[in-house]
């Protein structure tokens, strides 16, 4: 085997540092955050990613951080608040199941019993809390029925919060949404927020909704919603930011509380990270190197 020359090295070192500053950029968002790309924190009811919170809602936390590709269904045209190619994004994601944590055991009320049973399977709210780098949320160290961690919104640093209706429902909107929005005749699109304060800054209490979006996916035959994301243009937030403000913003790599909540009472709470994902250019420029380095050592 030959031994690899100076010059190879240089090009595979040249390739490495295209891939650690090209920003991760996301492709279609579907609703589903393991099709998407985001990265897996765990279950919600197991140590390491369970907070608080007495609702035993049982689901798959997601986290990602990104920049926006252009063609894809997150450029969005909307005069001031247009999602654009290049804007950082910061989400969250969840995919219901119901199995039992690994680690410790589950008290109280059955998992995933909360979910709506039956018509117009109302009652479900999806939240998200994007934390600063000052955010000092923990998770439990106690099991699910109790739990011991932190996820209040003054511990999140500077939090954007951001949340679907609690009175979604199936079939027919419900009087006195502002958007039109049900669980099964939106499945699959990327939506505005219901009202003006389903979003909530501590930087700015005039926040306009478009600086967020929501997705979700119902599956009919089961009559439930299976998976959903709750995104947060970073970039479109600075632009639209007072003057005075002169706080942090979230960032890719920050800690985010994911909460499923029955309503406006019981929940769970999830602890993740909005953690930057691979796109497909970095992962050709990696390959590239592999095989030029192949080449030249044979």
């Amino acid at each position: 085997m030959k031994k690899v020359s100076r010059g190879m090295w240089m090009v595979y070192i040249l390739l490495l540092g295209c891939i650690f500053t090209l920003p991760a950029m996301a492709t279609i968002i579907t609703g589903n955050p393991a099709d998407d790309g985001f990265v897996l924190f765990g279950y919600s009811l197991e140590p390491g990613v369970y907070v608080t919170g007495s609702a035993n809602y049982g689901y798959h936390a997601y986290g990602a951080g990104f920049a926006i590709q252009s063609g894809t269904n997150l450029e969005i045209d909307d005069g001031t608040y247009s999602w654009t190619a290049g804007d950082t994004v910061v989400a969250v994601g969840g995919i219901f199941e119901t199995v039992e944590p690994a680690g410790w055991p589950v008290t109280g009320t059955p998992i995933n019993s909360l979910l709506p049973k039956t018509p117009p399977y109302a009652g479900l709210k999806l939240q998200a809390k994007f934390g600063t780098e000052d955010a000092t949320w923990y998770v439990s160290t106690t099991p699910p029925g109790n739990g011991n961690g932190l996820s209040s919104s003054n511990a999140g640093g500077g939090r954007v919060q951001v949340r679907t209706s609690a009175y979604f429902q199936t079939g027919t909107p419900l009087e006195g949404q502002t958007e039109p929005w049900t669980w099964d005749g939106n499945s699959g699109q990327l939506l505005v927020l219901d009202k003006d304060n389903h979003i909530l800054w501590d930087g700015d209490e005039n926040l306009n909704k478009r600086v967020a979006r929501m997705i979700w996916i119902w599956d009919d035959e089961a009559k439930q919603i299976i998976s959903w994301e709750l995104l947060l243009n970073v970039s479109l937030l600075e632009r639209v930011a007072p003057e005075t403000f002169t706080g942090k913003l979230p960032s890719i790599g920050d800690m985010a509380i994911m909460t499923v909540q029955q309503s406006d009472g019981a929940f769970t709470d999830a602890l993740v990270k909005t953690t930057l994902i691979p796109e497909p250019a970095t992962m050709l420029l990696l390959g590239l190197g592999g095989i030029l380095l192949r080449k030249r050592t044979r």
